[in-house]
């Protein structure tokens, strides 16, 4: 009789504890940035804008993230043939932004560290190679202005079919 009474009395010592420590579920906040974003709009430092960008993805997870997009304001050019000369692969290369890695959100500032890049000065430089924006969500768009002032707008399109 007193081993139930001893187990009775952990079980509710147990429930109690487990009742009252908070889960991790409650105790995170909800990424703003996280999704699947596409770029509706540029506007560079000076002011100018562009509300026809070509293509451009941003993919946030829970700690990574993966950027891509046409950094021209005209479409990339198609290849002339099967095989691609050295001006159109550089004509190509030259129009695209990419890299991936790790990210991080502290109150309106968002902070990534590319493992991956494009441009390999830039993932060389690891971990120092952080490019800092501030952002700004509202509903289902999303603002990340750089430190030099450009800015771009994006539409978040979890669940939704691409545009194009």
């Amino acid at each position: 009789m007193r081993r139930v009474a001893a187990n009775v009395c952990s079980l509710g010592i147990l429930a109690m504890v487990s009742l009252s420590w908070p889960t991790a579920g409650i105790a995170q906040e909800e990424n703003p940035v996280r999704g699947a974003w596409i770029v509706t709009s540029w506007e560079a430092p000076d002011g100018t804008q562009n509300t026809e960008p070509q293509p451009g993805i941003f993919v946030f997870t829970e700690a990574h993230y993966s950027i891509m997009f046409v950094s021209s304001a005209e479409p990339r050019a198609q290849f002339s043939g099967d095989e691609m000369t050295d001006a159109e692969k550089a004509a190509a290369y030259n129009t695209i932004t990419a890299n991936s890695g790790r990210y991080e959100v502290s109150g309106d500032q968002l902070t990534t560290r590319a493992y991956v890049a494009k441009n390999p000065n830039y993932m060389g430089a690891w971990p120092e190679n952080a490019s800092t924006y501030t952002f700004q969500v509202e509903g289902d768009m999303l603002d990340l202005t750089w430190s030099n002032g450009a800015k771009a707008t994006l539409r978040q399109v979890d669940h939704q079919p691409a545009p194009w």
